[in-house]
């Protein structure tokens, strides 16, 4: 009759669930870029359309749009981390 003693003992091996490939860092994604790119090419339009192809003004068309856009798309950000 065997000896169980002396035989090795079989250790059960629990397996980890195996989660998808995730970085432990979020990707910050922001619509104050992307909002005060739209809003640039606007006030630029705009410009143009209002002052002629005076590169005065339509710089500060750009200026004024982006500068609006982004406080725009900040506030965009603020209202959608708070949810």
């Amino acid at each position: 009759m065997p000896e169980s003693r002396n035989r090795t003992k079989h250790h059960h091996q629990h397996h980890q669930p195996v989660a998808p490939h995730h970085n432990s860092q979020k990707i910050k994604r922001s619509a104050a870029l992307v909002v005060a790119i739209l809003a640039a090419i606007l006030g630029l339009a705009v410009a143009y359309f209002t002052q002629g192809s005076d590169p005065l003004w339509m710089m500060i068309g750009t200026l004024a749009g982006a500068i609006v856009g982004y406080l725009v798309g900040h506030a965009m950000d603020k209202s959608i981390a708070k949810t």
